[in-house]
C-alpha cells in the first residue's frame, strides 16, 4: 500500500512537473481574509446578543421562560453571497499597513452596537474611506489616453475649419465685373481706332482722284 501511494506521487509530480503545492498567498489576499474574519466575528457577536435580548423581552412579557421548547435555535443572518464576493474584492484594493486603521476605524463605528444588517456596509464604508486617503497615482495608459483624446479633438476643430470656403464678397464681385467691362471697352476703342477711314475727296470738283486719309498716323494715299 506504501509502495502504491510513492509511486501515485511520483507519477503526479512527473505528470505536473513538480510536487502538488498550495498556492502562495499574497499580501492582499491575507488583508481581505483578515478583515472578512473580523466582520465574521462581529456578525457572530451582534447575532448573539440580538438573540439574547430577544429572549430577555419575551421572558418580561410572559413572566415564564418557553425557551427550553424550542426545538431549533434561531437562524442566524448571514451576509448575501453577493454583497460578500464585493467586499472581498474591495478588501484586496488594500495594503498590509491599511488593515489595521480599518479595523481600528470598523470598530469604533460599531460601539453603539447598531443591526446585524449594517455590519457588511459599515466595513464597505471603512475600506472605501480608507481607499480614499491613498495617493491617487495616474498610470501611462491614463495619459495616453488624454493625449489620444485631445489630439482628436484638435484634428477634429482642423478639418472644419479647413472646411470651409471662403467666398468673394458682393462688394468685390460687382468691382470685378466693373474692371472686366472697363477692360472690354478699352479694348474695343483700340480696335475702332486702327481701323482706317476711307474718305473721297474732291477738292477740284472734278472726282477723279480719290484720297484715303489714315487716322492713326495722319498720312495719305491716292486710291
Amino acid at each position: 500500500m506504501e509502495g502504491l501511494r510513492s509511486a501515485m506521487r511520483r507519477g503526479g509530480e512527473w505528470v505536473f512537473g513538480e510536487p502538488n503545492r498550495l498556492p502562495e498567498r499574497n499580501e492582499q489576499m491575507a488583508v481581505a481574509e483578515c478583515l472578512m474574519a473580523e466582520l465574521d466575528f462581529h456578525l457572530k457577536e451582534l447575532n448573539r446578543i440580538s438573540q439574547h435580548r430577544q429572549k430577555e423581552e419575551r421572558r418580561m412579557q410572559s413572566g415564564v421562560d418557553y425557551s427550553w421548547l424550542v426545538a431549533a435555535a434561531p437562524k442566524s443572518y448571514e451576509i448575501p453571497q453577493l454583497e460578500r464576493l464585493e467586499l472581498e474584492e474591495l478588501c484586496l484594493k488594500l495594503d498590509v499597513s491599511e488593515c489595521t486603521k480599518v479595523i481600528s476605524l470598523f470598530r469604533d463605528a460599531i460601539l453603539r452596537e447598531p443591526r446585524v444588517e449594517d455590519l457588511a456596509r459599515i466595513m464597505r464604508s471603512c475600506v472605501i474611506q480608507i481607499l480614499e486617503q491613498k495617493p491617487q497615482t495616474r498610470s501611462g495608459s491614463v495619459h495616453l489616453t488624454e493625449w489620444m483624446s485631445r489630439r482628436a479633438s484638435s484634428l477634429a476643430n482642423l478639418r472644419l475649419k479647413s472646411g470651409t470656403r471662403v467666398g468673394p464678397s458682393q462688394d468685390a464681385a460687382e468691382s470685378l465685373d466693373d474692371i472686366e467691362m472697363q477692360a472690354e471697352g478699352q479694348g474695343r476703342t483700340a480696335r475702332a481706332y486702327s481701323m482706317p477711314n476711307f474718305s473721297v475727296s474732291s477738292g477740284d470738283g472734278r472726282g477723279d482722284a480719290a484720297v484715303c486719309v489714315s487716322e492713326c498716323d495722319g498720312s495719305a494715299y491716292p486710291v
